[in-house]
């Protein structure tokens, strides 16, 4: 998410910092399932498929328990087409590097034009981010706790709802908190899909997540879907994005983006 001059919240990322399917409406409570599960992409979501990740979503396949190792962190460019909104056609390039000096392999750096997510992987409980920082608004944003990405165990149909507290501070000053306050997540595992991207065809987990709060002046109401397969990461992504700063600032904007070269 993103306001502009003063009213700055960065754009979550990874597997935020980018990424996201459409939904026309929010998800309701969704039923728990074995792994192994076939579960059908629900019918609110098939619309919203077609038309912002367009001939990506097939049918779905088996599902498979969650573990954060899905992420597949290694250093690296990948390089993602936006095929919806208003940028489509372009590429852009996404670099994944572990943080300097850090020995134990848990801090990574996901890094897309000026935004830079900072990840904390912890085997076999989750993967998370941690901050965020936004060169071109000046900002840093911290989650606590962290915003989870992937979290050991989940199966087709779980759900995880949890408040964030959100700390944005001056990137030229760090010591400077310009706004505060809450999300509530409700992170989702939808399914396992058949996805058709440039770079191939997987079969990968579909995840969504629900924001609802308020930073500052900012009203958020935000829906994030991201597509992760085994040994490769993110594969697609679509966003939706419904901010509003005490009439100052407006976005209702929607992207969808797919990967193209890993």
């Amino acid at each position: 998410m993103r306001v502009p001059a003063t009213f700055s919240l960065t754009r979550r990322g990874i597997l935020t910092a980018t990424v996201f399917l459409m939904m026309s409406t929010h998800l309701g409570a969704a039923q728990a399932a074995e792994a192994g599960a076939v579960v059908p992409l629900p019918a609110r979501m098939v619309a919203a498929a077609q038309q912002y990740l367009p001939g990506v979503v097939g049918d779905p396949v088996p599902s498979f328990t969650i573990d954060p190792a899905l992420a597949s962190l290694k250093a690296g460019t990948r390089t993602f087409r936006i095929v919806s909104g208003d940028s489509a056609g372009k590429t852009e390039e996404h670099v994944v590097a572990a943080a300097p000096r850090d020995t134990t392999g848990a801090d990574w750096r996901y890094r897309v034009g000026d935004r830079t997510v900072f990840l904390k992987l912890v085997p076999g409980e989750s993967l998370a981010v941690v901050s965020e920082q936004d060169g071109d608004q000046g900002v840093i944003t911290r989650y606590s706790p962290a915003q989870p990405l992937l979290i050991a165990g989940m199966n087709a149909g779980d759900q995880k709802t949890m408040t964030l507290n959100v700390q944005v501070y001056n990137l030229q000053d760090p010591s400077d908190l310009e706004h505060q306050g809450s999300l509530s997540l409700t992170l989702t595992y939808v399914g396992a899909y058949k996805v058709t991207v440039p770079a191939g065809t997987y079969d990968a987990a579909l995840f969504v997540w629900d924001y609802k709060g308020k930073i500052g002046p900012a009203t958020i109401d935000d829906i994030q879907a991201r597509f992760v397969a085994p040994n490769v990461g993110l594969v697609a992504a679509a966003e939706k994005r419904d901010i509003a700063a005490m009439l100052i600032y407006n976005d209702n904007s929607k992207v969808g983006k797919v990967l193209a070269q890993p």
